[in-house]
């Protein structure tokens, strides 16, 4: 009884004992096998308060209860999972040093002192409401015919590849969620962590079983499931765009390879025109002899308009730098890549602003077609290779 009340925080019946632990002290204290482990009732009780003397334990009473119900009500305003609240009812026993009472006893109150604080929750969030936010939250369990209108089911689905589609659609999905304005704002008094096990109990549940939840609890949990919904749709943007951008470099880096290729043929052709002239130059003593020569293997080859555009082609393509190839593979996105940033709330990390400002410079200019800009942001944050592309003045004072 002892050492199973060590193990155990409570007195178990003698017959649920291991027999190998039955065993090990019949052989210490040398009995017999035929000694039963069960004692008589009057010895088991004087054994229990003998061992509750000894380990200066409590039977479970009312201030015991009440400890376990504040330890667990204070736990409720952050955690909501019942076994986690059983875990700190047990462990609030064992630091008071209290008997364990039947596990259907601290099941019980956990789960009423849950429900109590719950329903308190959700009145307050409840009554936080404007009548345009519960007409919003009541339409989500409506089938609206209007395609564009948000509901349970379209708040549950999930975003799938980082095509033009996917990114307009989320976008579409984004711009009805924020409709509602900040989930945020009305949870502020709930705890993250409940908030999360709020909007995934919500995603359990069809629109049939929200109607059988009472209205303060049925909005709170779609207010956290809208919330949720938010933050993973502006997520699932970051990552779609992250991706897109990253995609459109890779086609950069395959068109320069393939540049590269393509153009081969023509740097023999160019080299095999150099070394005609380099001969000929050898050959050749007389200057004006030379240059006649020289204006003949031109002429020959082309001309020299045609050859300059080779050596242009060429000299553009001859180097790793593939940033001006991206643009072609970029303007098919360029006015869900606007959208995206513009609903998206961009920080800065640091004190450094000068990329915020340049976002915004360029979405203040979205609409203007001319090829230049006015020189009015500070470019200090891109790379030379970035500068030498979108910055004439850097490019000129760079060469």
């Amino acid at each position: 009884m002892l050492k199973t009340f060590q193990c155990l925080g409570y007195f178990c019946h003698p017959e649920v004992i291991p027999g190998a632990i039955v065993n090990h002290i019949r052989d210490y204290l040398k009995l017999g096998k035929n000694h039963s482990a069960i004692v008589p009732l009057r010895s088991s009780r004087r054994y229990k308060e003998v061992i509750r003397k000894y380990l200066a334990v409590s039977i479970y009473d009312k201030r015991g209860q009440k400890l376990m119900a504040i330890a667990v009500a204070n736990a409720a305003n952050f955690r909501d999972h019942p076994a986690d609240l059983v875990n700190i009812a047990i462990e609030e026993l064992v630091k008071e040093r209290y008997e364990l009472p039947g596990f259907s006893t601290i099941d019980r109150l956990v789960l009423h002192i849950r429900e109590v604080i719950n329903s308190r929750l959700f009145k307050r969030v409840a009554r936080s409401l404007s009548p345009s936010e519960i007409a919003y939250l009541d339409s989500l369990l409506t089938n609206n015919p209007d395609f564009e209108a948000i509901n349970l089911n379209k708040i549950k689905q999930l975003p799938k590849k980082a095509t033009l589609s996917q990114i307009k659609a989320l976008l579409a999905k984004f711009s009805n969620l924020m409709n509602f304005g900040d989930a945020k704002r009305l949870l502020s008094n709930i705890p993250n962590t409940k908030i999360i096990y709020f909007a995934a109990y919500a995603r359990t549940l069809d629109a049939a079983e929200f109607q059988d939840i009472q209205l303060p609890k049925r909005r709170t949990l779609l207010l956290c499931l809208l919330y949720r919904s938010q933050v993973k749709a502006r997520d699932y943007l970051i990552e779609m765009f992250l991706k897109r951008i990253a995609h459109i470099h890779n086609r950069g880096k395959e068109k320069l390879v393939e540049l590269r290729e393509r153009h081969r043929a023509a740097t023999a052709a160019l080299l095999e025109v150099l070394g005609e002239i380099i001969e000929a130059s050898d050959e050749i003593k007389d200057e004006t002899a030379l240059g006649r020569q020289i204006q003949d293997l031109i002429a020959t080859h082309g001309g020299s308009e045609k050859l300059r555009s080779q050596c242009a082609e060429i000299t553009a393509y001859n180097s790793d730098n593939y940033l001006p190839l991206l643009y072609q593979f970029y303007s098919h996105y360029r006015a869900a890549l606007f959208e995206l940033v513009e609903n998206l709330d961009i920080r800065s990390t640091t004190q450094d602003q000068s990329l915020i400002f340049a976002v915004k410079f360029l979405l203040s200019n979205k609409q203007r077609r001319g090829r230049w800009l006015p020189p009015s942001v500070d470019l200090s944050f891109a790379s030379n290779v970035w500068r030498k592309l979108i910055d004439r003045s850097f490019a000129l004072t760079e060469f």
